[in-house]
């Protein structure tokens, strides 16, 4: 029983800082203004960092204008991620969870504009409840949490979309050319469209816990026929 409990706590991250019990408080006086939340301890093994194709999403949804240029993935969410169930919510609820972006964006307005760009909603005018339905669902199970997540989400998202640049075949099985560029085995998502044929909308690149980037577990895949798409050509 002992040795169990020595892995386990080994293989779990805690949010660090001032421990109350079995709750640990996140102190961290320069972003006091714009969180306001009490996250508690939790555990993953590696993170995921989602991102979408703007052009696949929006050929079968409503998608908000202006859209994301055509030659880039956006995030969709950086996940802490464990074997199910995934941590989320890693925080007392009874006392909410709380993220300021008029404040953010005052403290550091660089910030905001590379969220606003690099992290858009594809579906509302606004970006912000996008972005606090991630920092309150997974941020708050990252242990930095804070401005330090979103930095992160960004600064990996900038090094994916440098190595996929080159990769502007789009026809059908060029999906796998993402494996090339990466060097990893990634998540995909895709989407059935009419005649049968999918388009790539999401794929999830992995990390370890010092952020190299990993084979994702049981990494989804789509058809081989399965291509990019362009606006409005599906």
């Amino acid at each position: 029983m002992l040795r169990v409990i020595l892995l386990l706590a080994i293989s779990c991250m805690v949010v660090t800082t001032k421990e109350v019990g079995k709750v640990v408080v996140s102190e961290k006086p320069a972003e006091t203004k714009i969180f306001e939340v009490t996250q508690e301890a939790s555990c993953y093994n590696y993170f995921q960092l989602s991102l979408q194709w703007a052009p696949s999403i929006c050929a079968t949804r409503r998608c908000h204008e202006p859209l994301p240029t055509p030659d880039r993935w956006t995030i969709h969410g950086l996940w802490p991620t464990s074997t199910p169930p995934y941590p989320n919510y890693c925080y007392i609820r009874n006392m909410g969870c709380r993220v300021n972006f008029t404040e953010l964006e005052e403290q550091s307005p660089a910030l905001f504009d590379d969220l606003s760009y690099n992290w858009p909603s594809l579906y509302n005018k606004g970006s912000e409840g996008f972005w606090k339905y991630n920092y309150c669902k997974y941020g708050t199970c990252d242990p930095e949490s804070g401005t330090a997540y979103f930095k992160k989400a960004l600064r990996e998202t900038k090094k994916v979309n440098e190595l996929l640049k080159d990769v502007t075949d789009r026809g059908p099985g060029a999906f796998k050319k993402i494996n090339t560029a990466l060097g990893v085995n990634v998540r995909y998502w895709c989407r059935n469209v009419r005649g049968g044929a999918q388009i790539l909308e999401q794929i999830g690149v992995c990390y370890d816990r010092d952020w190299n980037m990993m084979d994702c577990p049981h990494a989804k895949m789509c058809a081989i026929t399965a291509e990019f798409t362009d606006y409005c050509s599906a």
